[in-house]
């Protein structure tokens, strides 16, 4: 079922506005207004997207060209919303997951109806038209031309240029950084730029060329949902019941897919809802991002075939596009348990993008929602030539998810695992991993860093958990119409938010509140006595391509992949 979903709620403010404006003595104090904003002014976080230093510049953007663009705007009480979350989280605490729900959020941590109204008149008293707002009022969506917005942000947007082996691309970017008024709760301007751009982490294998023996009992020797069932000691009396699962996607599917997965395997049918952000098709884009979405749907069902639904959340691969989506889901509050196994570079993208991305993740965390992303398929370089993790899982509210290479015995049991590093080069595929050179330790990682696992004590280290991953010993998935092996965190990443599923049918079972952000119990865990109990450990000096796998925890693998019923038990009873 498609339900379209407009990206956001026009203000009838506006129109009030605009009458109001054509009074002469209201223009007048506009004047006023304009005026003094302008004296005082504020630097915004980072814009210009770090690549773009490597591009040609072609001059300036056409002064007439009309830009949508996105007002980030700040959180309100940000340090008792950050103190909250400490608590929430903290166990023993009186507030140990005492969640709250998204109209609480909009209530005491958004910027006001107010606020909002504030930067409304701004843009519009310099020529920039106010659309509305994102639910949750963090975003404010509006339409400008070139001229204006220069004018505006006191920046200069231009052409730029890429020269690539095959064809050069074009992109338009801040030729420096803005300016706002310091006295508007403004965080940051999206849609300035078209360079932000993610990427999905799947990674086929084409068996035939390869010559590939796999272990698995699927089509083309893929593992299937009762392998992995067994593999990981996944609990078989539990599959998903009463529980919500959503994904975060960019691009469409065909449910022709779905339903051949499932009937081949003997699953019952997934009620499957998608929400279409930004004006998305949800039909897929015949780039090969619809592998993405289906392999995602699949593996999901896999773990928690019982599920009520898993809801599809599909928008534009654009840096506006993308906000609006992770607001959706966030602001929607039905899930508790959401993954992306899409991402970029952390070093590739504006610091002002992963700030807005943050402030969504809080909120998601606030209101008890888990969110898992997955680390990257390029090892420690995420970016392809040197030291560098991927964002979204780097991230201190969300759960990043590497990669392993399972091995299974002859009667599928668990076997051994291995970091995900086929042969030593970031385009062959690794697990990625790493050290953070934007977010600080956050207090539930500290402690872990040594000289064998090369981490950090003082800036976030990921993944915090890993799965199976590696190609070389995939799963069985049918997309296209053809069964094809996948590998790639983007496998691991809704697999770990199927069992996070899993944990929370037991502990509403149980008639506990649902786990929420793992990562602080799960370091709990892993820094006790239960630890191998409940993870299988890859310690065995592989790499990716950088870090080591060692004993405990590590830049390589996190802290492992689950051992399913006996993880789940701790989740669970919170040890």
């Amino acid at each position: 079922m498609s339900i379209g979903i407009p990206t956001y709620t026009v203000l009838s403010l506006f129109a009030i506005l605009c009458t109001s404006c054509a009074d002469s003595e209201a223009a007048k104090d506009q004047n006023n207004f304009t005026a003094s904003n302008s004296l005082n002014l504020k630097s915004l976080l980072s814009h210009i997207p770090p690549k773009v230093k490597g591009f040609s510049d072609m001059g300036t953007t056409k002064l007439d060209q009309e830009l949508p663009i996105t007002i980030g705007l700040t959180l309100n009480n940000e340090a008792e919303l950050d103190q909250r979350l400490h608590e929430m989280y903290r166990s023993g605490s009186p507030a140990y997951h005492h969640f709250i729900s998204s109209e609480e959020f909009h209530s005491v941590y958004s910027p006001t109806p107010a606020q909002v109204s504030q930067v409304s008149s701004f843009l519009q008293a310099h020529g920039i038209k106010p659309l509305g707002t994102t639910d949750n009022r963090l975003f404010l969506h509006a339409n400008g031309k070139v001229e204006a917005l220069n004018r505006l942000f006191h920046t200069e947007i231009h052409q730029f240029h890429q020269e690539t082996a095959q064809q050069g691309t074009n992109y338009f970017a801040p030729s420096s950084e803005l300016k706002v008024p310091s006295n508007l709760p403004i965080q940051a301007i999206h849609g300035l730029q078209n360079v932000t751009r993610l990427k999905s982490y799947a990674h086929s294998l084409a068996i035939q060329a390869y010559g590939v023996q796999h272990a698995g009992s699927g089509p083309n020797g893929g593992y299937t949902p009762s392998d992995i069932q067994k593999a990981y000691n996944l609990p078989t009396n539990l599959k998903g019941s009463g529980q919500t699962l959503a994904l975060f996607e960019l691009d469409g599917y065909l449910t022709s897919d779905i339903t051949s997965y499932e009937d081949y395997f003997g699953l019952p049918a997934m009620p499957l809802q998608n929400i279409l952000v930004d004006q998305a098709s949800g039909v897929p884009s015949g780039t090969g991002g619809a592998n993405e979405v289906t392999l995602d749907i699949e593996l999901m069902i896999s773990m928690a075939p019982n599920a009520n639904q898993i809801i599809v959340y599909e928008g534009p691969n654009t840096s506006q596009g993308l906000l609006d989506t992770y607001s959706k889901i966030a602001d929607d509050n039905l899930a508790r348990n959401v993954s992306t196994s899409w991402g970029m570079t952390e070093d590739e993208s504006p610091q002002s993008f992963i700030q807005s991305e943050n402030n969504i993740f809080k909120q998601m965390a606030a209101q008890g929602q888990s969110f898992f992303a997955a680390s990257g398929d390029s090892g420690a370089d995420d970016n392809g030539s040197n030291l560098s993790v991927d964002d979204p899982s780097s991230q201190p509210y969300v759960t990043a998810v590497g990669g392993t290479h399972l091995e299974i015995s002859s009667d599928g049991t668990y076997e051994s695992e291995t970091t995900w590093n086929h042969d030593g080069t970031p385009s062959d595929g690794a697990g990625g991993g790493g050290i953070s050179t934007i977010w600080a330790i956050p207090e539930w990682q500290t402690g872990l860093a040594t000289s064998q696992n090369k981490g950090s004590n003082t800036m976030r280290n990921t993944p915090d958990v890993a799965l199976n991953a590696d190609p070389y010993s995939g799963y069985a998935i049918f997309t296209g119409g053809v069964w094809t092996v996948f590998g790639g965190t983007s496998c691991a990443a809704p697999m770990w938010a199927a069992f996070a599923a899993l944990v929370n049918q037991q502990r509403e079972m149980n008639g506990s509140t649902p786990l929420g952000f793992p990562n602080p119990l799960i370091y709990q865990i892993g820094k006790n006595s239960r630890y191998h109990n409940d993870f299988n450990d890859i310690s065995d000096g592989s790499t990716n391509i950088f870090y080591p796998a060692v004993p405990g925890y590590d830049n390589a693998t996190g802290w492992g992949s689950f051992n399913g019923q006996n993880l789940l038990n701790d989740l669970v009873s919170n040890i």
